[in-house]
Parts: structure tokens; sequence; C-alpha cells
């Protein structure tokens, strides 16, 4: 049986993290409920169910591309930082200074 109060609490609790852009909160949110979100499965019988996953899976759905937007743009400036290490190893004033 399908836990309404919790998924509203937790559907709550992403959207403010979201919200506030917490990475951290999102991810701890998202581990601790792994289990109970996989489970999750749309009922034949009553729409007021559906409605709800239906929100939490948008509520999830910001959480997750806010995560992957964060993602890119660390790769962004690892790859900035090794490119500008590799310039800065090859210039040879710098390898030769004294």
């Amino acid at each position: 049986m399908l836990d309404i109060k919790h998924l509203t609490e937790l559907s709550a609790a992403l959207q403010v993290s979201t919200q506030n852009k917490d990475i951290d909160e999102i991810l701890r949110l998202c581990a601790e409920n792994d289990g109970f979100i996989y489970s999750l499965k749309p009922s034949s019988k009553d729409p007021e169910i559906n409605q709800v996953i239906k929100e939490f899976i948008l509520v999830h759905q910001s959480a997750t591309q806010l995560i992957r937007d964060l993602h890119q743009e660390m790769q962004k400036q690892l790859f900035q930082s090794t490119k500008t290490r590799k310039g800065v190893s090859h210039y040879k004033g710098v390898k030769h200074a004294e």
C-alpha cells in the first residue's frame, strides 16, 4: 500500500530543497528514500493518488535537472582548470624560472 503522507512530505521537502538549490539535501533525500521512490506505481482505482504521484514526479524531475546542471558546470570547470594547468606547464618561461 502506498503511503500518501510520506510521499507528500517527501515531495514538499524535495521542492523546498530544489528551490533553495540545496544539493546536499536533495542527494540525502533521494538516497534515503530510493527504495520508496522506485516502488511508486500508478493506481488504477484512485485518480487522487495518481495526481499526487504526478506532482512528485515533476518535483523529482526538477531536482534531477538541477543536479545534472551542477554536474555539467563542474565538468566544465574541471576541463578549464586542466586545460589551463597543461597550458602553463608547456610555457618554458615558467618551467625554467628562478
